[in-house]
């Protein structure tokens, strides 16, 4: 099954985005059985997991500090710019 983001097949796509404001990351997407696509992004020892729904717009799952999950996740201050590469928008 292939997930569509902004027009294009991505499933099982895996990157390294660089951007202007922020460390470069590395994103994973693959299907969800609850939303449209969901996109591992990752940088450094800390990955964050959002759910992209059929309008495009993100929203965050799960967050994880090396192995340990992340009460209370918080949004990383560029994922804006992770997003906006993608052509989704994020709440």
């Amino acid at each position: 099954m292939s997930t569509i983001i902004d027009g294009q097949p991505q499933t099982g796509t895996a990157r390294i985005l660089r951007l202007r404001r922020g460390p470069d990351v590395r994103i994973e997407i693959t299907s969800d059985p609850d939303y449209t696509a969901r996109v591992d992004v990752s940088a450094d020892d800390s990955r964050w997991v959002y759910g992209v729904d059929s309008n495009k717009i993100a929203t965050l799952i799960d967050a994880f500090d090396g192995s340990t999950r992340v009460e209370n996740p918080q949004n990383p201050t560029w994922i804006c710019d992770v997003f906006f590469q993608l052509g989704v928008m994020w709440v």
